[in-house]
């Protein structure tokens, strides 16, 4: 399979948005051990997983609550969301 000219811009411009939205894992993990957050993180599994564990100063945020907690979110800070994952 080829791609076009404009296809293969159109994923180049794609991935650039994706990346820039995205914090790298790194970053989070770096945080993480040294305590010092740039940044807010949200644990996106709801209140229950929350309780039985979590990244210590996450916020619980399930995506069923976005809307009525959106308010109450820091404006000049980066979100970073958040969910049990394996490697």
């Amino acid at each position: 399979m080829s791609f076009t000219s404009d296809e293969i811009r159109s994923n180049q411009q794609y991935f650039i948005h994706k990346l820039q939205a995205e914090k790298q894992r790194t970053d989070v993990l770096k945080a993480v051990d040294s305590g010092k957050f740039d940044f807010v993180l949200l644990d996106t599994l709801g209140r229950e997983a929350f309780v039985q564990g979590h990244i210590p100063s996450a916020w619980c945020l399930p995506p069923w609550e976005l809307e009525q907690v959106t308010p109450l979110l820091p404006r000049d800070k980066e979100l970073v969301t958040y969910c049990w994952g394996h490697d």
